[in-house]
């Protein structure tokens, strides 16, 4: 097991333990989705193990739309302007429509979909500058945002994505003949240390969540 799933599951398992509290707030759909998602990693490891050519990259690139997908409809819960939530809406299906084109008539079957991967990411990178530009507002400007759950989700999305965009615009010359073995190492050693921010970031909103509640619940 790498640190990446290590904390995959500690986010997955506070989300469980914090349920009393996530469930009066949309972050509760985290739970199911955290199961998806290292049940998808479990699948995706056995896969490589017993697929006789090693490839896994059909899971990823139909769980990569669900991924965005539930993204997209958080943002679109979150944002407080009309227009945002409009955009967030939109996002969804065009999201999926991207994805079927791309299976269809660019990328294919045999390889990751990196297509849908950048596409996804600069929206969801767009939406979290987005929602950050929405607490600085007059309204919201003197409210606490690191005791709101959801900065920390996005704090490590947009980490997450920024990252990732670079080290998949890389991935190519990573993996050239003259570094093939170099290459491979830091790639995975990126991606892992984007996947612990990306959980670590997750597990601080749930347990907010539960502070702000027994806060909210507390005798004034």
């Amino acid at each position: 097991m790498s640190a990446s799933d290590l904390f995959e599951l500690i986010a997955l398992f506070t989300a469980i333990f914090c349920y009393k509290d996530l469930k009066a707030t949309k972050m509760v759909y985290f739970i199911p989705f955290l199961l998806l998602t290292v049940f998808v990693e479990f699948v995706g490891h056995l896969s490589v193990i017993y697929t006789v050519q090693n490839k896994n990259y059909w899971i990823y690139n139909v769980f990569n739309v669900i991924e965005f997908t539930f993204y997209g409809y958080l943002f679109k819960q979150y944002f407080r302007l009309p227009f945002l939530r409009k955009i967030a809406n939109f996002f969804i299906p065009l999201t999926i429509l991207f994805s079927i084109v791309n299976f269809s008539f660019l990328q294919g079957t045999d390889h990751f979909h990196t297509y849908t991967l950048l596409f996804g990411s600069f929206f969801v990178v767009l939406f979290c500058c987005c929602y950050f530009y929405e607490w600085v507002l007059p309204e919201q400007i003197n409210q606490n945002l690191l005791k709101e759950p959801f900065f920390w989700v996005c704090v490590g999305l947009l980490l997450f994505y920024l990252g990732s965009v670079i080290i998949n615009a890389l991935y190519e010359y990573l993996r050239s003949s003259d570094m093939i073995e170099e290459g491979k190492h830091i790639y995975r050693l990126i991606n892992r240390s984007l996947n612990v921010v990306l959980y670590c970031s997750f597990s601080i909103s749930f347990i907010l969540c539960r502070n702000n509640r027994k806060i909210s619940l507390s005798p004034s």
